[in-house]
């Protein structure tokens, strides 16, 4: 799975990079070099309404309430690099008169996301049970890796401001501030370790549990976009939890580095 992300962020950063540049007029390019500015027609083009890719290299963590091992033990903590990817297709509509400079948009859009926890020293159990639940594997598993991860349908829009383009470059100062409702599309528990049913047998097993149980059905929440150019920081607070109250209480904290062409 790793290895499919990978391949998919380096095609599409480098589809955005030749689609920049093949969308360069040559004289945008010329002024790259000199100290002329750029012309009315490029302006005009560099501002104007399009279509845009944006893709979010994420970092996470969670708010997770402790309620004293009913669902989450009270030493439970997520791993410190819970990673994912967000790829979103969004169309710019500029607000404002044509003809005076304008900086502000709303942007709707539509993409995936994809976000994975880890906590190497507990489970996730759901079978046999009305609730889901973080449960320790003890001192007796040795365990490599046990994560949580969650697909979603997202369906972002953003409030967008953008300063006036460099002379040079064509480049601006972007804000974003917006809200996002998800549609989750998958859900499963990845362990990799001694098998937690056999302790002390010194086998290595791999196990992918799917569709766990007690998954909230959406996840919606404020988002923050600030850069320069088509690199941004980007932030995302879940309002919801990503379990139901049959399940721990967790709102993920999402930020990270944004890839766009806003």
């Amino acid at each position: 799975m790793h290895k499919i992300f990978l391949s998919v962020v380096l095609m599409l950063c480098a589809s955005t990079f030749l689609i920049a540049q093949d969308s360069i007029p040559p004289s945008v390019k010329s002024t790259l070099a000199g100290p002329k500015g750029i012309s009315e027609k490029v302006k005009k083009r560099i501002t104007g309404a399009n279509d845009r890719l944006v893709i979010e290299l994420a970092m996470m963590n969670a708010i997770i309430k402790k309620d004293g091992g009913v669902t989450v033990p009270n030493d439970f903590k997520l791993g410190a690099f819970n990673r994912g990817i967000n790829v979103y297709f969004m169309y710019d509509i500029l607000l404002g008169k044509k003809t005076k400079p304008r900086h502000f948009s709303i942007a709707p859009g539509i993409g995936v996301g994809s976000e994975n926890y880890y906590f190497k020293n507990y489970k996730l159990t759901w079978h046999y049970d009305t609730l889901t639940r973080f449960q320790a594997f003890g001192d007796s598993i040795s365990s490599k890796k046990s994560k949580l991860n969650m697909t979603y349908i997202d369906v972002p829009i953003e409030f967008r401001y953008r300063s006036k383009p460099h002379a040079k470059t064509g480049m601006s100062w972007k804000i974003a501030v917006g809200f996002k409702l998800g549609f989750l599309v998958g859900s499963k528990w990845k362990y990799k370790g001694e098998d937690p049913n056999v302790p002390n047998n010194g086998e290595t097993v791999t196990i992918k549990d799917m569709k766990v149980a007690n998954m909230s059905k959406f996840r919606y929440g404020p988002t923050l976009r600030a850069g320069y150019g088509p690199l941004s920081l980007f932030a995302y607070y879940s309002i919801g939890s990503a379990f139901t109250t049959k399940g721990p209480k967790m709102n993920p904290i999402v930020f990270g580095i944004s890839i766009n062409g806003l």
